[in-house]
């Protein structure tokens, strides 16, 4: 039987990531390979010794690599022997350091935030070749994407939506009073969450706002959207939304930052050594985090 700590459920995590039959986490300088059947471990490695790591890095995966980066340096590993492919060091002090937003991957690229540089985005045929997007607009906090368009925000409140194929500015979202904290793709939407204490869904064609809710209370967390729900995590407090009728239908303590994959919430805090695991459902039936 395996032991505690060998369970996601008890872990210490700072972010995560997934696979279609793996979840991925990080803490200070480890990251960690889980079963997403059974939630237990299945390895784990050390982050490179270059830079002062105390959170964790922020990672993502395809079907061949691990994309990851320390304060510092972008990194691409092997999923399955764990060998260093490559690394590169981008940032020298905190004017120039990539603690902030996440990273992400598609077929060809990996996109990331660098503070003041916009967003960094690399080729996955020839990892030398980076390009910046926005590198005058300042810091990005938030970025998600979808098939065709990598959508990013952060210090000058606006949304923009870049098509992947050719790197050139599709749209600018514009309605925030406030730092892009956090973005979510969903369908035909995306959600934002900023430092004007709202969370804004959008038509992704039209850049209009289909709604807002203001006063949400989800300033410095992240808001997620389902076919029926918006749901929001800040401050040890979870919040949904029917978006029917755009109500508050629920709301319950919670703890560390929400994370979602294939209708799955988790709940995770790099500080305390539990992962809660459940479905929107489960939090509306139960009134509580359980």
């Amino acid at each position: 039987m395996a032991g505690k700590q060998d369970r996601l459920f008890s872990a210490q995590v700072h972010r995560m990531c997934f696979d279609q039959d793996y979840i991925y986490t990080s803490v200070a300088r480890n990251i960690t390979k889980w079963d997403k059947k059974t939630k237990e471990r299945v390895s784990s490695f050390d982050v490179p010794p270059n830079d002062n790591l105390r959170k964790g890095a922020l990672l993502c995966t395809d079907e061949h690599n691990i994309y990851f980066n320390s304060i510092y340096f972008f990194h691409v590993m092997d999923k399955k022997t764990n060998e260093m492919i490559y690394q590169k060091r981008f940032g020298t002090d905190n004017s120039s350091d990539f603690d902030l937003g996440n990273i992400l991957v598609d077929e060809k690229q990996v996109y990331f935030p660098m503070r003041n540089r916009g967003l960094v985005v690399v080729d996955k045929n020839d990892y030398e070749n980076v390009r910046y997007l926005n590198k005058d607009k300042g810091s990005v906090w938030a970025l998600d994407h979808d098939e065709s368009t990598v959508y990013f925000g952060g210090v000058d409140y606006n949304i923009y939506a870049f098509d992947k194929s050719t790197l050139t500015l599709a749209s600018v979202f514009s309605g925030h009073k406030g730092n892009i904290h956090f973005i979510y793709s969903f369908k035909e939407y995306i959600v934002s969450v900023s430092a004007d204490n709202s969370i804004i869904v959008w038509n992704k064609s039209s850049g209009s706002i289909l709604h807002q809710l203001r006063k949400a209370g989800c300033s410095l967390g992240r808001a997620i959207m389902t076919d029926k729900y918006v749901v929001c995590v800040a401050k040890n407090t979870i919040r949904i939304w029917e978006t029917g009728t755009w109500s508050l239908i629920a709301e319950s303590g919670a703890f560390g930052t929400m994370f979602f994959d294939d209708g799955f919430i988790y709940l995770a805090d790099r500080n305390v050594p539990r992962v809660a695991v459940l479905t929107v459902e489960d939090i509306i039936r139960e009134g509580r985090i359980m």
